[in-house]
């Protein structure tokens, strides 16, 4: 079973964490991301938190916290890290876990309509609603870069920008868009 767990995704590796509570994915993933937790970490040992003290503590508030997180694994495991040694804690979760966006409850929604039809093309009208209500130039970017597939590069080349500039417009019109369908009780 760990073996076919490897082949998953994180996004699908944190819902089967979430849904089905399954310890072996959240092991699949605390593997998966050992490197970068030790990574992180290393700079900040010394003398007042030793290895033999941080890394069971880490590794304990990052498997508790596998069990609520949505979004990215490694931004996580930044924030986790950053808490712990400035922040002092070693409480199991320094911080609440958060209440997801718009973006994840969408993206959880989309998840869960699996090989539902009716539900596939409820969402797809709604989407196709959604990009309707945006700006021309927005719809374009949207077109360009998801269906197009052009890259961040060719994009901020054509608008004579940069490439931060165009992922954080995506960003933006990727909240609006979720927003939009939300607030339509998709």
């Amino acid at each position: 079973m760990h073996l076919l767990l490897n082949n998953l995704n994180d996004k699908e590796l944190l819902l089967r964490i979430r849904k089905l509570q399954d310890r072996e994915a959240a092991g699949v993933l605390l593997d998966r991301y050992s490197h970068l937790l030790v990574a992180t970490s290393l700079p900040r040992l010394g003398p007042e938190k030793s290895a033999e003290e941080a890394f069971p503590a880490l590794t304990r508030q990052l498997f508790t916290r596998l069990q609520s997180s949505y979004g990215k694994v490694s931004d996580t495991i930044y924030e986790m890290v950053q808490y712990y040694f400035h922040g002092g804690s070693k409480s199991p979760l320094p911080y609440p876990p958060s209440s997801p966006t718009a973006i994840q409850r969408l993206e959880n929604r989309v998840d869960l309509a699996g090989n539902n039809p009716i539900e596939k093309d409820t969402i797809a009208s709604r989407l196709e609603e959604g990009l309707n209500t945006l700006q021309p130039e927005e719809r374009q970017l949207v077109t360009r870069f998801y269906l197009e597939h052009q890259s961040l590069q060719e994009l901020a080349k054509a608008q004579h920008t940069t490439t931060d500039k165009v992922r954080n417009h995506l960003r933006q019109i990727r909240k609006k868009l979720a927003a939009h369908l939300m607030d339509q009780h998709l």
